[in-house]
């Protein structure tokens, strides 16, 4: 990236923080001149009509004619700009590196997929899940009821049959060896080489997360899931010991998450994020935001990156244990409903990837300066057959 388009993008971020005296009002005056513009216009009969987003573009280029001097301007062409396009203006066309070191998993319709720091690409084969192993040696996947071992290139390794479709899949964070899966409302754990498949109990429809552990030579491979009756429960799979298992969540447990450190444990239930401590109590009291879409912790587990409606759209902010919040990016006004997927931090927790189906961009987000670096077209860079008509791919992780 160039240091003129890192200066734009610092202002960028700027002028979307900035709030001008009275600017709702303003804004709704320009709102007004738009609407009036648009009730004058003449009729066009239906076979020459102008495209519908050419017309706008015309009456928001009449609009901002009018409102070019006022105090209310930026503001006003901001909310236009962001109702006729939707995503960040100026995305790079194809993905070409990745920001930081590391790899990210990616599970598209066409498959599993690796991409490399350098920004190559690898599909991996047709599966439906995928996770990594510790330190991204080893991939876990699976396709209907089968769950396999592969090496980064694709290479097989082992396989078992489950007995019902695998629904989500996780590679112990110690010395990797062990795979939890969930299947058929049962959770169960088998060796990282394949060979013993044991069951653990049922489960809700949750992925489970590996508690990482300091020394993995002594790991005695702490499991934490849902239960049925919507507890968190963390269980030492080896004996089948329960550690520790908190009262029924009110609202259904969404997802879970440990730190790299396994000291803290973040908690998406409903609509709220709570943050939990290795023995399953509350690190801080009562949930640490509210309106919650999606949450992922950092690695160092000292900041939670949130999703969540806010009055410019929809924002990502940035939550730390010090009680600070900090926006990072918002969609804009014009983009109220705008829908991000769950952010993913990268490894070393300098960046997050923030996807954005609806404008089938990436976007990668600095946590420290805000910087955002846009990568458009994503669903057509994971479409293997060319036909152009893949959907939007699921982020599994950023190792390593």
């Amino acid at each position: 990236m160039t240091e003129r388009k890192r200066t734009e993008d610092r202002v960028r971020s700027a002028l979307r923080d900035l709030e001008a005296p009275d600017e709702h009002l303003a804004e709704e005056r320009g709102r007004q001149v738009v609407e009036a513009a648009f009730e004058s216009r003449t009729p066009v009969p239906p076979r020459s009509r102008t495209p519908l987003r050419a017309g706008v573009a015309l009456l928001a280029g009449a609009a901002i004619a009018v409102l070019a001097l006022t105090p209310a301007g930026a503001d006003v062409r901001e909310w236009i700009a962001d109702t006729i396009e939707v995503g960040e203006e100026d995305p790079e066309p194809r993905l070409t590196s990745l920001p930081t070191p590391g790899s990210v998993l990616v599970e598209a319709p066409s498959g599993a997929w690796v991409i490399r720091e350098d920004g190559s690409k690898r599909r991996l084969g047709d599966y439906e899940r995928a996770t990594w192993s510790p330190n991204g040696r080893f991939v876990g996947v699976s396709r209907g009821s089968e769950l396999r071992a592969i090496d980064p290139a694709g290479n097989f390794r082992w396989s078992i049959e489950t007995g019902a479709p695998v629904r989500a899949i996780d590679w112990s964070s110690d010395e990797g060896f062990r795979v939890a899966y969930l299947a058929g409302g049962e959770l169960h754990v088998v060796t990282g080489d394949g060979v013993t498949d044991s069951p653990i109990g049922p489960a809700a429809d949750v992925a489970p997360a590996w508690q990482p552990e300091s020394d993995p030579a002594a790991a005695i491979h702490r499991l934490t899931y849902v239960d049925v009756e919507n507890r968190v429960v963390s269980v030492a799979t080896d004996s089948g010991r329960v550690l520790w298992r908190t009262q029924e969540y009110f609202d259904p447990v969404r997802s879970l998450e440990w730190s790299a450190d396994g000291k803290r444990l973040l908690v998406v239930s409903g609509k709220s994020a709570i943050i939990q401590n290795a023995e399953g109590g509350a690190f801080l009291k009562g949930p640490i935001a509210t309106g919650v879409e999606h949450a992922s912790i950092s690695p160092d587990g000292h900041e939670v990156a949130i999703v969540s409606s806010g009055p410019r759209g929809t924002e990502l902010s940035l939550f730390s244990d010090t009680a600070s919040v900090e926006r990072l990016y918002s969609s804009g006004r014009g983009n109220p409903g705008a829908e991000f997927e769950a952010p993913v931090f990268s490894p070393d927790g300098e960046w997050i990837l923030l996807p954005w189906p609806e404008a089938d961009q990436w976007l990668f987000v600095n946590a420290d300066d805000k910087r955002v670096t846009a990568v458009a077209d994503i669903a057509r860079q994971f479409d293997a057959d060319g036909k152009g008509k893949a959907a939007f791919p699921a982020i599994s992780g950023w190792c390593c």
